[in-house]
């Protein structure tokens, strides 16, 4: 469930929610308690205030005395009901009670002094009845001396506010986070509506269909991306499927000759007693057509190792020029067979990075390949260079050519023009496999028609070190 993208999704909204809600709800709390605290502060700070300013304006005509005992009993409001959540007193600089609320109790004072502050001192505390009160505490200084006044407002109808506000926090927030989770479950399986039809379209293609493709232009913006993907994989996919099933009918095309051919002279062979000469006339033949379908299926073999990677190239510093000199003392007794001049056009010291057993195996399929489809008294030309950081191998001959429709297809597996087919004997895997070695070395190769007719190979790699 965990790997499930739905799953997480879910998980992280509703952590989000949860971290946002209880946030909010904090903030809330915490804002609703300055507020409320600071109305109680503002009230107090109010009052003591206003019974300083009424002491200061009573010394001025010398009737302090008389009203600060008169204050205690002439109290109203509030302040006149006892134990009714709001009080006063006035202390002397001695710390002793000269006038109160007549709401204090008369046995004890509630307030409780802890010394002089000239700046306003606010204080939560435990009052009558273990009431919660706000209370304020004030210095000031008059010509008799320090008085110090004291105000306390209940706190009982701002806590049951504060226990209100999170009553409702804790009984909304699981309605919220479950309508929440619902809601969050019904969008996300709606999102993902659009993927499950893409998935139900993905699973009805197999290989007997693999010419089908998924919308990519009628569907969500962010699938297109995927779909595409899928549509270019799906034919990659198609024509490795193309290549796959065209190499085994190639395959079996090939091998079916000599089967045939071995086939019939068993046949033929044991039908009625030979002679000496005979059994070896038949078992040479078949001998030699066992090494062609040896020497075929070797060559199928180093295809499908080659384009599947599974061939170990060495990574070695090797020199080109030595590689086409040994190429070119191998070939010449075959071109002079053959009747075909083959020159070797040795440039600048050329070195690449690679394997010099399969390097030599491409030049010698290339060089062998333009003997082979030559005329009689044409050349082949092999040579070397370098340009900018590659080096450029040229093997070039005066043959029959290859028509320009043929062109982007020689290097396929079994490939063979039409016109040399019976002409030349061969498989059609020499320059799949010269191709297959280039690209393991990093390399491309070309082919194009050669100055005077007949074809140019040309082979790029790049060289051992860009920096000499």
């Amino acid at each position: 469930m965990s790997t499930s993208i739905k799953f997480r999704l879910i998980v992280l909204f509703l952590s989000a929610f949860s971290i946002v809600f209880t946030g909010l709800g904090l903030f809330l709390y915490y804002e609703l308690e300055t507020i409320t605290i600071g109305s109680v502060d503002r009230h107090l700070h109010s009052e003591v205030q206003f019974l300083a300013s009424f002491l200061r304006e009573e010394e001025k005509h010398g009737h302090i005395g008389g009203e600060l005992i008169e204050l205690s009993s002439a109290a109203t409001g509030e302040y006149a009901l006892p134990l009714s959540g709001h009080y006063y007193q006035v202390l002397s600089q001695d710390g002793k009670i000269i006038a109160r609320s007549t709401s204090l109790p008369a046995a004890s004072p509630a307030l409780p002094f802890e010394g002089e502050t000239l700046e306003p001192y606010y204080k939560i505390i435990t009052g009558p009845e273990n009431e919660p009160l706000r209370m304020l505490t004030q210095t000031f200084q008059l010509s008799a001396g320090t008085i110090t006044i004291q105000a306390a407002d209940t706190l009982k109808e701002a806590y049951h506010v504060f226990d209100s506000f999170s009553n409702i926090l804790f009984i909304i927030f699981p309605i919220a986070f479950v309508i929440s989770g619902i809601g969050i479950f019904i969008i996300t399986n709606w999102s993902f509506r659009a993927l499950n039809i893409f998935h139900a379209k993905i699973g009805q293609i197999t290989e007997k269909n693999l010419n089908q493709r998924v919308e990519s232009q009628n569907i969500e913006a962010e699938l297109r991306p995927l779909a595409q993907s899928f549509n270019t994989m799906l034919g990659r996919i198609e024509d490795a499927f193309t290549k796959q099933k065209q190499f085994l009918l190639d395959a079996s095309h090939e091998l079916r000759t000599p089967t045939s051919i071995i086939k019939s002279y068993c046949d033929v062979t044991l039908k009625k007693t030979r002679s000496e000469f005979e059994y070896r006339e038949a078992l040479t033949v078949i001998k030699d057509t066992s090494s062609k379908m040896t020497s075929l299926i070797q060559k199928i073999l180093d295809v499908a190792r080659l384009e599947a990677n599974n061939v170990l190239i060495k990574n070695e510093v090797v020199d080109i020029g030595s590689i086409l000199n040994n190429v070119y003392k191998l070939m010449l007794p075959i071109a002079e067979e053959n009747g075909i001049e083959i020159l070797l056009e040795n440039g600048k010291k050329v070195e690449v990075s690679g394997d010099k057993d399969r390097l030599a195996e491409l030049f010698i399929n290339l060089v062998d390949n333009a003997i082979k489809y030559n005329r009689k008294g044409g050349r082949v030309i092999i040579s070397s260079d370098i340009n900018n950081d590659f080096a450029v191998i040229t093997i070039a001959d005066t043959g029959i050519g290859i028509p320009e429709k043929d062109m982007d297809k020689i290097f396929d597996r079994f490939y063979r023009v039409d016109k040399s087919r019976g002409e030349v004997a061969g498989a059609g895997l020499g320059l799949s496999i010269a191709k297959s070695i280039v690209e393991a070395h990093r390399g491309t190769i070309e082919v194009k028609k050669g100055v005077e007719t007949g074809t140019e190979f040309k082979v790029i790699l790049p060289l051992v070190n860009l920096k000499n």
